[in-house]
């Protein structure tokens, strides 16, 4: 009785480890490498991390907003790939700004992956490939099942396992996994404030930076960065010397970063 006994616990210890070692969230951290603007050679890097909270939600972001060692040298550097992207179960909520509108939208998450079953490796693990279409891209992802994690970078999601590189077949967005580590610390799902982003539809954010690029000049905002400095800006119903210069700054601004990794939801820098 007492081998017996002794036999389920066994098993118990056993299973039961390996679905903890399953239920454990990680941090990946990805170097993406881009072209802010089209067309343009100019090359940018910027760090981002996925946390998994669970099997089915995670969260994607920026990682200079944690002041991190990889971006201390580089203290006075506004990002630009600043959105965040939180994944539950079959759907994402994106969040990003366009200067003072902070916003977010939900949407369901593509994962009509075309699998390669051919295996190579990469960084010392199994990888497959696999292809897929998503914001107005054609994307190559490499992922193995060896790191049981089915959220990726950015909106990429459904892999049997964790992507390691994706990037888009026009050459101007990579994401590279450059470290896979357990939680240490808290979470920085429950530091992001969510409160200060209005939820509307994804069509409506690509109307208003449409028709606010068509002629900026015309419109009453504010101007802010990262800085915290801000300049308010007043259309005075005249077509005058103030109209013609906003316009002219705010797409000179744009024309440097006119690449975003979503083809329609353009990110606006001062």
């Amino acid at each position: 009785m007492k081998k017996n006994i002794n036999g389920l616990l066994f098993f118990m210890f056993l299973f039961g480890g390996i679905f903890f070692g399953f239920s454990q969230n990680y941090q990946v951290l990805y170097k993406v490498k881009f072209h802010p603007q089209k067309d343009e050679s100019d090359l940018k890097t910027e760090y981002m991390r996925l946390e998994t909270l669970s099997e089915s939600k995670s969260i994607f972001y920026n990682y200079v907003n944690k002041k991190d060692s990889i971006n201390s040298k580089k203290e006075d550097q506004v990002p630009y790939l600043r959105f965040t992207v939180i994944r539950e179960e079959n759907s994402c909520r994106y969040y990003g700004n366009f200067n003072d509108l902070y916003f977010v939208f939900s949407e369901a998450l593509k994962t009509d992956w075309k699998i390669n079953n051919k295996t190579s490796e990469f960084k010392g693990y199994k990888v497959q490939e696999a292809a897929i279409e998503l914001d107005g891209r054609q994307w190559i992802a490499l992922f193995t099942s060896e790191v049981p994690i089915t959220s990726g970078p950015y909106k990429f999601s459904g892999l049997p396992g964790l992507i390691l590189k994706v990037h888009s077949e026009d050459g101007d967005y990579s994401f590279e996994m450059v470290e896979l580590t357990r939680h240490t610390s808290e979470s920085y799902f429950h530091s992001f404030q969510t409160s200060k982003y209005t939820s509307v539809k994804k069509k409506k954010v690509e109307t208003f930076i449409s028709n606010f690029l068509k002629e900026p000049g015309a419109r009453n905002f504010t101007l802010r960065n990262s800085y915290g400095d801000q300049f308010d800006y007043s259309f005075s119903g005249q077509k005058d010397g103030s109209y013609k210069d906003m316009n002219d700054y705010v797409k000179g601004v744009f024309e440097k970063y006119n690449n975003p990794v979503d083809r329609k939801t353009y990110i606006l820098i001062f």
